[in-house]
Order: C-alpha cells, then sequence, then structure tokens
C-alpha cells in the first residue's frame, strides 16, 4: 500500500477507545486509546469483543500499522501491557521515515506513541511513558495526546532535576 494511501485512508477513520481497565480501571478510563475504524478487528475492539477482534488480526499473514494500532488498543483493553507496548513499538517502526514528513502521518505516528505511553504507564513504567507522551506531543499537539498528557501529569508527580523532568508515581 503506498504511503499517501495509508495515511488518506487511516487518519480519517481513526476511532478513539475510552481506555476501561483499578489503577488500570481507575487510570486507564482517563485515558483515549486509538483504534483505526474500518481495519480488521476494529467494530470488534469498539464493540468489546477484544479477544475475537484480537483473534482476526493474528489471523493476518502481515500486520501492518493499521493491525498494530488495533492490537495494541485491545491488548490494553485485555490487561496485556507488555504485548499491547510490542504492538504499539510495531505500528511505530512500520511507519517510514517518508511517512512521517508530512502532517497526517506524524499524527499517526503520535497517536501510536500515545497508545505505547498508556500500555506502559498501565505497566507501571511512567518515566518511559512519560517520554513517549512527550515524544508524541512533539510530533502533533492532537487533542487526544494534550488530554492524555495532562491526565498522565495530574495522575503521577512531576518533578524537575538537572533539567530533565522526572515521574514519580503516586
Amino acid at each position: 500500500m503506498k504511503l499517501n494511501t495509508l495515511v488518506s485512508k487511516t487518519l480519517p477513520s481513526l476511532l478513539l477507545l475510552c481506555s476501561s481497565t483499578t489503577f488500570a480501571l481507575d487510570s486507564a478510563e482517563k485515558f483515549k486509546v486509538a483504534v483505526v475504524k474500518h481495519t480488521t478487528g476494529a467494530d470488534k475492539i469498539v464493540a468489546g469483543d477484544y479477544a475475537n477482534g484480537m483473534k482476526d488480526i493474528e489471523m493476518k499473514k502481515t500486520i501492518d500499522f493499521n493491525h498494530a494500532m488495533n492490537l495494541c488498543a485491545a491488548q490494553i483493553k485485555t490487561y496485556k501491557f507488555d504485548k499491547a507496548e510490542e504492538s504499539c513499538t510495531k505500528a511505530i517502526d512500520s511507519l517510514s521515515v517518508n511517512a512521517t514528513r508530512g502532517r497526517h502521518g506524524k499524527l499517526l505516528k503520535a497517536l501510536a506513541y500515545s497508545n505505547r505511553s498508556i500500555a506502559k504507564h498501565l505497566n507501571n513504567e511512567s518515566y518511559s511513558a512519560y517520554e513517549d507522551l512527550l515524544t508524541a506531543k512533539s510530533l502533533s499537539e492532537n487533542s487526544i495526546i494534550l488530554d492524555n498528557l495532562a491526565y498522565f501529569k495530574s495522575s503521577t508527580s512531576m518533578t524537575t532535576s538537572a533539567g530533565l523532568d522526572t515521574v514519580a508515581a503516586d
């Protein structure tokens, strides 16, 4: 699939799935997880049928950006945070440098970083999660990313030391 086709078909069809996972439940319901609409497994994931959505995606011979994003979202919703992080990393890595030069490509990559930060945060990797959110924000100041960053900051203690932001979980 050509890069412009991927970006033009993916961007308009992104859905948000509010994560409803206790630290995971209490914390995750405030985060917004991106899902790519009109792709394998998306409808099932949005409907809450995560297992079958993941099964549909995993049956694909190749996992592209869209599938990796959806798989990541479903894995977050099913508390498989390590696997979610891997899937989001696949989504990030699947976008070429050329894909992320334009505004739409940067947004797609930013949303993948945002999803990965949620998986990391819910897996008690707050510092790394914060780094991903900052990377996402540097790529796009989309409201999804800004909302996730604001919630992340409100749910953790932020301190500054030697010019570096550090995170300590409450």
